[in-house]
């Protein structure tokens, strides 16, 4: 009788491959939102603003200007509070797996720390008091310059630059709508040819706003993205995240971990606009 792979199983050994990771989305929100940090010594940030003074008076020849402007101040005062994670990794494991253990511990957590991170910002998007859609609706081109034309034109103007952050399934509704035209909406070949051949990538711009896409925004029919300046929200660090290693010697085994002290905080409500569109993954 033949001899085949199976009746020598006990005496093979089982070989493991290179090791794949879970790819993780970019964090976005802590490059776009204003970064600040606390000093030493320091257990809160309080950022303060100077109320607009008006308009000048008009002055008649020879009368003595007679009217005052009062200086007023407001502010608001943020802290920040700690997150973390941490993994085992014994020393058996350290052994048998060909991947350095504890680059792929450090690796796998940091990416944690990151979306959690990220994951805090999008959360403040659907706390802007200002909206523009509906649950359930598309959006479309026409959004965007109407919540540009907002900010620029409300009692107090928001300086820029603008950006906006949706969910990559709410920004499908832009790129049908730039590439493929209707009878009654056309485009220029100069701006639908390169999405077509490209898709959206963020670095182009739609009436000046970078358009950044994140998947950690939650899907649905009702979801919300955000248009906004970078002091609409504030990425506030009290340290960055910090990776420790320890030996456990009653565990045979290794604690490493990583610890971040920091807050995403909304600072001022009417320099963004909450956008609010589906989210549904596009089947055409």
């Amino acid at each position: 009788m033949a001899t085949d792979a199976s009746d020598l199983a006990a005496g093979q050994i089982a070989m493991v491959a290179k090791a794949r990771y879970t790819y993780e989305r970019v964090a976005v929100c802590t490059n776009l939102f204003s970064r600040m940090t606390l000093d030493p010594g320091e257990k809160s940030k309080y950022i303060p603003k100077f109320a607009s003074g008006g308009s000048a008076a008009d002055l008649t020849d020879g009368v003595d200007m007679t009217e005052e402007t009062a200086i007023t101040i407001t502010g608001t005062t943020h802290t920040t509070d700690e997150a973390g994670c941490k993994v085992i990794i014994t020393k058996k494991l350290r052994h048998q797996l060909k991947e350095d253990a504890y680059v792929a511990a450090g690796k796998i957590i940091g990416n944690m720390m990151g979306r959690k991170i990220d994951e805090d910002g999008v959360a403040l998007f659907s706390g802007l008091s200002n909206s523009l859609g509906t649950a359930g609706s598309v959006l479309v081109i026409g959004s965007i310059a109407a919540a540009v034309s907002q900010l620029k034109g409300q009692s107090e103007p928001v300086p820029e630059p603008y950006v906006c952050v949706l969910h990559p399934h709410t920004i499908n509704g832009i790129i049908d709508q730039l590439t493929v035209p209707s009878a009654t909406l056309t485009f220029p070949d100069s701006l639908s040819l390169p999405l077509l051949r490209e898709y959206f990538r963020g670095t182009e711009k739609i009436y000046g706003v970078s358009i950044f896409g994140d998947g950690n925004i939650t899907a649905g029919s009702v979801c919300y993205g955000a248009l906004f300046a970078p002091e609409t929200f504030i990425y506030l660090v009290g340290w960055e995240p910090e990776n420790w290693v320890e030996e456990d010697k009653s565990l045979r085994g290794w604690e490493i971990g990583i610890v971040a002290d920091y807050s995403m905080v909304e600072e001022d409500d009417a320099y963004g606009r909450r956008m609010l569109f589906d989210a549904t993954a596009p089947t055409a």
